[in-house]
């Protein structure tokens, strides 16, 4: 499950294009954010997705891809065109063939080629026909889904849905927001196995796995919450935003309903990973990136090109270190060891320094790269000395009855084991 939205530069008062997307998949499932440079490749050459093998482009594009560990693809990205992708899983009436390119080879692929938002739905739509998509997404069980995807740019952004190689596209106005259910339905401006006239989402919908992924409740959630005058700090508070019926339970009960998915009893789900890109069209692009699970206790850190600080790294052993020791602050948290409430105190003025100083740079008509790369590290260092702060070793040690514990206490053990 995931919830994947964007504000354009045309409706925002601040004249910006915002992405964002929370990545939900297997809580122990740990989450890259790797930097991955331009390469030029020989004529010829192959490239080695996930299940299949395909042609290599002559170049590929420099990105900062942000994905589970075991999937060569990525769940979201950015690429050195500030195009910007994240997709998500739709429950659809196509039958599910084999393997192939998962939807995140196909989101890896289009980044590496992609100069824009409109040449990257191309690329997605390519792949799809020539390719076709399929295999098993699952981490630790098995998961097979068709894919939808929101591609932006700063001046642009197109959404694709998919079921099987049948597709739709619409040309995003002002705002929008994808989840785990199909949403085009006669708006399209390109499409294969439907008419003209004809609603897409209609026609391909599986009604009962989409109805339990509450992706439409979760949709409603962002759409209603996206106004005209959101910054960063307004796409975070989304990002971390959850169901009013937890009622500040989220670390006892487990709620598919919440934007900020929390895992638990028969809520398989959870977010392992959050990703604002702020692309401006001639300034630097700011990446606010929690390389961490659960964003209502995780810090947003600024990140910019070049930074080379965490949460990015060029090395994926690096990156996943980095993401289990914040996931099991996370489960400490679950445990009672870790006040919520006082993390959650210190991110947010840490949050607040960080989002003052980026201001100040891009307000310059050309922002101080150093002071950018500064901030960087910065602020990678002070999010550190914060986990070592609250970084509690009992975190595996759950006490209690009930679904809820029985879940989290097995994920303890498989995370200790991993």
């Amino acid at each position: 499950m995931c919830d994947t939205f964007s504000i354009m530069a045309n409706w925002s008062e601040a004249d910006i294009t915002y992405f964002a997307k929370n990545s939900d998949r297997s809580p122990n499932e740990p989450h890259l954010v790797l930097h991955i440079p331009g390469t030029h490749h020989e004529k010829g050459a192959k490239v080695k997705c996930t299940y299949i093998e395909i042609p290599q482009a002559g170049y590929t594009r420099e990105m900062i891809l942000y994905k589970p560990s075991w999937i060569w693809g990525a769940e979201m990205g950015v690429n050195e065109a500030r195009v910007a992708i994240g997709n998500e899983a739709v429950f659809t009436k196509s039958k599910k063939g084999k393997s192939a390119l998962t939807g995140m080879d196909m989101l890896r692929l289009a980044l590496e080629r992609a100069d824009n938002a409109a040449s990257a739905v191309e690329i997605l739509i390519m792949l799809l026909e020539t390719y076709g998509q399929g295999g098993n997404c699952g981490y630790d069980h098995a998961f097979y889904y068709d894919n939808s995807f929101l591609a932006s740019d700063p001046k642009e952004a197109y959404v694709l849905e998919t079921s099987g190689r049948n597709y739709a596209v619409m040309r995003v106005e002002n705002k929008y927001a994808i989840s785990n259910c199909l949403s085009i339905e006669k708006n399209h401006i390109n499409r294969s196995g439907i008419g003209p006239g004809d609603s897409f989402a209609n026609r391909f919908t599986e009604p009962v796995y989409t109805y339990f992924s509450a992706a439409k409740a979760r949709r409603r959630s962002v759409l209603d919450s996206l106004t005209a005058s959101a910054g960063a700090a307004e796409i975070f508070g989304i990002l971390r935003g959850h169901n009013a019926r937890l009622n500040g339970k989220e670390f006892s009960r487990g709620s598919v309903k919440s934007v900020c998915m929390h895992g638990g009893g028969l809520v398989g789900d959870h977010t392992t990973g959050s990703l604002v890109a702020v692309l401006r069209p001639e300034k630097p692009v700011t990446l606010w990136s929690t390389g961490a699970s659960t964003p209502c206790i995780s810090a947003f850190k600024p990140v910019f090109w070049g930074s080379g600080a965490a949460p990015v790294f060029e090395d994926p052993m690096a990156s996943r270190e980095y993401w289990l020791k914040r996931e099991q602050l996370h489960r400490a948290v679950i445990a009672g060891k870790v006040n919520a409430g006082l993390l959650r105190g210190k991110i947010k003025s840490l949050e607040t320094e960080w989002m003052l100083r980026e201001s100040r740079i891009m307000s310059d008509n050309k922002p101080d790269t150093d002071m950018l790369l500064a901030l960087s590290g910065e602020a990678s260092k002070q999010e550190q000395e914060l986990i070592d702060e609250f970084y509690d070793r009992s975190w595996e040690d759950l006490k209690g009855k009930g679904r809820f514990i029985s879940f989290w206490n097995k994920k303890n053990r498989d995370l200790l084991n991993a």
